[in-house]
């Protein structure tokens, strides 16, 4: 069952970074998290779900210009739904012009039996403690109540030799199962570019991403596990509304959900917030920046295509602003 689940953890890892829980009525008692199943931070009267019913999705795509090298930023989501396809036709045409594409990680080349030894080195306990002895019993209980009435159908003591954050980031991980038949947004362009033979660059690493949830102090893992048991059951509204999100395209929807995030990011996690948010956006962003710039202003010639979680982009410390400071012009396109 362990090996089931960590094939999800791919997908989970990846991203969704835009998963956060979606207005304060939802998230009054949530943290913001890093996996697929909370929602986005908008109020749900403004995701306009009744219009999502075209075919096709427009995402979000910002168009760089002032260095040696084009490029553009495609703000992705890591899951998706088939009516979700074709994508908008600017984002469609970036990835034809492009001869580069970065990516956080090339979903396509991931090794699941790698990635099930890498979880094994970070995750398991070692000191002969188990789950149950770094958690409070009554979230224990309820972790165990809702794994048995899972998909998974499966007892809590499959955990016992791991740490929180795998148990909560597996448990978080369930509502977005429905949807792994489809390929998320950045695996079509990983796909794609494969397929048109270009570059596929990877920011980061399969190692550093499971690394953040191995930094997680007692603390922050015991509050992480806490508050997923707590939010369980908003995880299938929040993945249809971050899905709706990206689907319409909202610049203005988007950088809500960023500000919402801070919000109710301080407002449940306190004194935490700052190391949570460090860890999996604020230093991710400065050193995909550098990576960034310095393919725009020595990399090899052409035109570059980067791909990354839409939460990356936003606020100010977003892509987008770090680019800017480096004098980089980004216009959002329309």
């Amino acid at each position: 069952m362990i090996r089931k689940i960590a094939g999800l953890i791919v997908l989970i890892l990846m991203a969704a970074f835009l998963a956060v829980a979606c207005s304060s009525e939802l998230t009054a008692n949530s943290p913001p998290t890093p996996t697929l199943t909370p929602t986005e931070t908008v109020q749900p009267s403004t995701t306009a779900p009744d219009v999502v019913k075209e075919p096709g999705s427009k995402g979000f795509l910002w168009k760089i210009s002032g260095g040696k090298n084009p490029s553009y930023l495609a703000g992705t989501i890591h899951i998706a739904r088939k009516a979700m396809y074709p994508l908008d036709p600017d984002l469609e045409q970036a990835i034809e012009d492009s001869d580069f594409v970065a990516l956080e990680l090339d979903l396509t080349k991931v090794d699941k039996k790698k990635t099930l030894e890498v979880v094994n080195e970070t995750a398991l306990l070692t000191d002969g403690t188990t789950l149950k002895d770094h958690v409070p019993e009554e979230d224990y209980e309820k972790f165990k109540r809702i794994l048995k009435k899972s998909i998974l159908g499966a007892g809590a003591s499959a955990f016992d030799n791991y740490e929180p954050w795998y148990a909560a980031m597996t448990l978080e991980s369930l509502p977005a199962m429905k949807y792994m038949l489809t390929d998320g947004i950045d695996e079509h362009i990983a796909k794609q570019a494969h397929k048109d033979g270009k570059t596929v660059i990877e920011l980061e690493s399969m190692e550093s991403q499971i690394g953040i949830f191995d930094e997680f102090s007692d603390e922050l893992q015991q509050l992480y596990f806490h508050q997923t048991v707590e939010n369980a059951g908003l995880g299938a509204v929040g993945i249809k509304q971050l899905l709706d999100m990206w689907t319409l395209g909202n610049l203005k929807l988007l950088e809500t959900m960023h500000a919402q995030f801070e919000k109710e990011g301080k407002k449940s996690m306190g004194k935490l917030f700052d190391d949570y948010n460090g860890k999996f956006l604020v230093n991710r962003n400065v050193e995909m920046a550098k990576k960034i710039d310095g393919y725009l202003a020595d990399g090899e010639k052409g035109t570059y295509l980067v791909a990354v979680g839409s939460l990356h982009m936003v606020g100010e410390q977003g892509l987008v602003s770090l680019l800017e400071k480096e004098g980089y012009t980004v216009e959002f396109v329309e």
